[in-house]
């Protein structure tokens, strides 16, 4: 395998970033431009007047909405180009060779964000949706400083925009290998040559690394234009060196700062890929100096190595297991040994390790005490039930080394691959597990998982398409508990989506809209009504649907032949008013009256809050609406309501007043008594409306409402009001009641 990665070489006074090329193409006159050039300056000036509402206004205003309309139409509008793809530069926008925007609102609001952001070049698909545009836009608006953490790219794609890609600017990393000496070239040299006449001539080249991603700061003096990965090992001649540079070139700036234990750690198999490319005598070479530098790491870093990759592969046979070799025989041993704190690993794999080693029969024999005390020290260390009487036996079978044995067979037995009692059993329970398999709800678990990875929207309505299908299928088989169940689910994802992916959040908020159908909101009451156990379970349902309840339930209240059933989904919705409440109320101005009525009688149960909504309602131009309206308020029960409904029975006529009489009535006491001395104390009040201040009277009276002397005495001097008979019937009515 073709293990080279082109590195690009500087000579030592040049500096670290790139960028002759781009300032020529900046410098390009925008004076020459042809004709088809025009529709592409001007869709590119509405999308940068778009990214500027989306700073300015809500995305979901009018204002942002215009202007991604007029983005996509002006994109539309060019019919020579299916895509334009422009390079950024600090002030520029360039498509082939000519530069856009210079001084205009391009270069204010796309052009210097982009480069801000390390965007080298952007490429938008003509026929970009407005959600790509708008999500683009928003993306745009919010990065106002660069994430170290995710690009601006990784950031579209994660909300799913594939008409419109960034492609990021790299930053080369320097790597600086001092002055390399005449040995060290001719040594470069001959590798090359080397690989050269290896090397197939029509074979592909494969890269290791992204060709470019770093550059190697040599002595001007040196004719080394390139330099391929293999050429770094001899250069830096050092395999923690190396291991450093191979960590910047992936993780650039945020990998310069890792010790040489920890960049060897994270790129030990890289390391040693490289090594084992080198002609065999320099390999053998640098894997000493590799063995030595993991020799010399902390001890628990070492065997954390060791255990993950070193062992590893030298029982696969790679080469992350050669620097064994190297190892000194307590060492090997120590580190061969390792293989029996692995959970999976057999005594047996001790023999197979130490037969890929290829180690001479006198260090073998010199390793077999070695290997037999630590083995025995294992066992000491064991609690008496876990001992293994075999693991002497096995140790000692394992070092024996048989000259006429032709074939090994050891490795083999490392595994379990017999069909004993417990392998039998583990199958049968395997197929018993896969016969038993819940098919439908297994199905609904994987689409899950993808609506909560999938960026892409339009891939989420697809995918939640399918769950409303297959969750049909449970409600028919009578499964509410598992319909409630995902129900929840997908509600408790659909917040959790809200603040990172809202276009998503809002795909999953209409699928649950779409499964409140008015049939099967009709079949939870039905369920509803038809046992304690049928209570609980639609009790579970609403609560987890909340809001996505009132689409289906305003097409149902809507439907006169199904009042009966739509009143018992009424008392339901009841129960979750203060939920659904806010949805409701922006339903209530588009629905008629009987429907309306339905609405408010579930928003007098929403409790603290409806006050200002059922206070506008109470004026309702059908009186059915305003008395259920008045009735709400008597629901909700504050004084804040309660005051409401006095003002109502203070401006209205005395024939809808008697409504707002009676839902005062159903206030706590205390609440109606300041209420009642407020009114009949009021002059104007009972001077224009003396028969609604007779008709309080009367409920103060059966009411035994208290502390309305002083109120009932002032009313008794309008008996010399004779001219106005009304007001004689208040004062005498008010003198029965004060003499009682």
């Amino acid at each position: 395998m073709e293990t080279q990665s082109a590195i690009a070489t500087e000579p030592a006074a040049a500096p670290p970033f790139a960028g002759g090329a781009v300032g020529e193409w900046a410098q390009t006159s925008a004076a020459v431009r042809l004709p088809d050039y025009a529709p592409v300056e001007k869709a590119l000036g509405l999308l940068a007047r778009a990214v500027r509402q989306f700073r300015t206004y809500p995305a979901t205003s009018s204002m942002c909405v215009d202007a991604v309309t007029a983005c996509r139409e002006a994109l539309l509008a060019i019919d020579h180009r299916s895509r334009i793809s422009v390079r950024v530069s600090p002030h520029d926008l360039i498509i082939d060779d000519v530069s856009l925007g210079r001084g205009t609102v391009i270069e204010q609001e796309l052009t210097r964000r982009l480069f801000k952001l390390k965007v080298a070049t952007i490429d938008v698909d003509t026929q970009a949706t407005p959600r790509d545009l708008s999500r683009f836009c928003i993306d745009l608006a919010e990065s106002e400083e660069p994430d170290t953490q995710t690009t601006f790219a990784e950031r579209l794609a994660q909300h799913g925009v594939g008409a419109i890609v960034p492609i990021m600017g790299r930053t080369p990393a320097v790597l600086d290998v001092g002055v390399p000496s005449t040995h060290t070239i001719d040594l470069v040299d001959r590798e090359r040559q080397r690989r050269d006449l290896l090397a197939q001539p029509d074979a592909p080249t494969t890269h290791l690394y992204p060709p470019d991603r770093g550059w190697v700061r040599v002595d001007p003096s040196q004719t080394l234009d390139t330099v391929s990965l293999v050429d770094l090992v001899v250069l830096a001649d050092d395999p923690a060196s190396l291991a450093q540079m191979l960590v910047r070139l992936t993780d650039g700036a945020a990998g310069a700062a890792q010790g040489r234990e920890a960049a060897l750690e994270q790129k030990y198999s890289d390391v040693t890929l490289l090594l084992s490319a080198l002609d065999p005598r320099l390999a053998q070479v640098m894997f000493g100096k590799l063995a030595h530098a993991v020799l010399n790491m902390d001890k628990e870093r070492r065997n954390t190595l060791l255990q993950c990759s070193v062992l590893p592969g030298l029982l696969d046979g790679r080469a992350d297991g050669r620097i064994l070799r190297d190892f000194p025989d307590m060492d090997l041993a120590e580190s061969i040994c390792l293989l029996l704190d692995l959970e999976t690993a057999a005594p047996d794999m001790l023999g197979a390790a130490l037969n890929r080693l290829d180690l001479t029969e006198e260090r073998r024999d010199a390793l077999a005490p070695l290997i037999e005390a630590r083995t025995h020290a294992l066992r000491a260390s064991m609690p008496a039930g876990d001992r293994s009487s075999g693991v002497d036996d096995h140790a000692r079978a394992l070092i024996t080394v048989d000259a006429k044995s032709g074939k090994d067979f050891s490795e083999y037995a490392a595994f379990d691959l017999s069909m004993d009692e417990q392998v039998e059993a583990t199958l049968e329970a395997v197929r018993t597990g896969i016969a038993g398999t819940d098919l439908v709800m297994r199905q609904l678990l994987c689409r899950f998982q993808l609506v909560h990875i999938e960026p892409n929207p339009g891939l989420v309505e697809v995918f939640l398409r399918s769950v409303l299908t297959l969750l049909g299928t449970l409600e028919r088989d009578g499964r509410w508990l598992d319909v409630i169940e995902e129900l929840d689910c997908y509600a408790r994802l659909g917040n959790a989506l809200r603040a990172e992916r809202p276009d998503v959040a809002d795909a999953v908020a209409d699928a649950l809209r779409q499964f409140c159908t008015p049939s099967r909101l009709l079949a939870l009451a039905d369920l509803h009504e038809r046992d304690i156990e049928g209570q609980v379970i639609v009790q579970r349902a609403t609560s987890a649907l909340g809001a996505s309840l009132v689409p289906g339930f305003v097409a149902l209240v809507n439907e006169d032949a199904q009042a009966p059933r739509a009143r018992v989904f009424a008392r339901i919705m009841s129960g979750i008013a203060s939920t659904v409440a806010p949805a409701l109320v922006a339903e209530i101005d588009n629905c008629g009256p009987s429907t309306a009525r339905t609405i408010v009688m579930v928003l007098g149960h929403a409790g603290a809050g409806q006050e200002v909504t059922l206070g506008r309602l109470a004026e309702h131009g059908n009186p059915q609406v305003a008395s259920e309206a008045l009735r709400a308020l008597a629901q909700v029960g504050t004084p804040r309501a309660a005051s409401r409904v006095a003002r109502e029975i203070r401006e209205q006529a005395d024939g809808q007043a008697t409504a707002a009489e009676e839902a005062l009535l159903r206030f706590p006491s205390a609440i109606i008594s300041a209420h009642m001395r407020d009114l009949l104390g009021s002059r104007e009040f009972v001077l224009g409306h003396p028969q609604a201040t007779l008709r309080l009277l009367d409920r103060a009276a059966q009411r035994r409402i208290e502390g309305l002397e002083i109120v009932l005495t002032s009313l008794e001097g309008l008996r010399f009001k004779f001219w106005k008979p009304s007001l004689v019937q208040v004062a005498r009515k008010a003198r029965r009641i004060r003499a009682r």
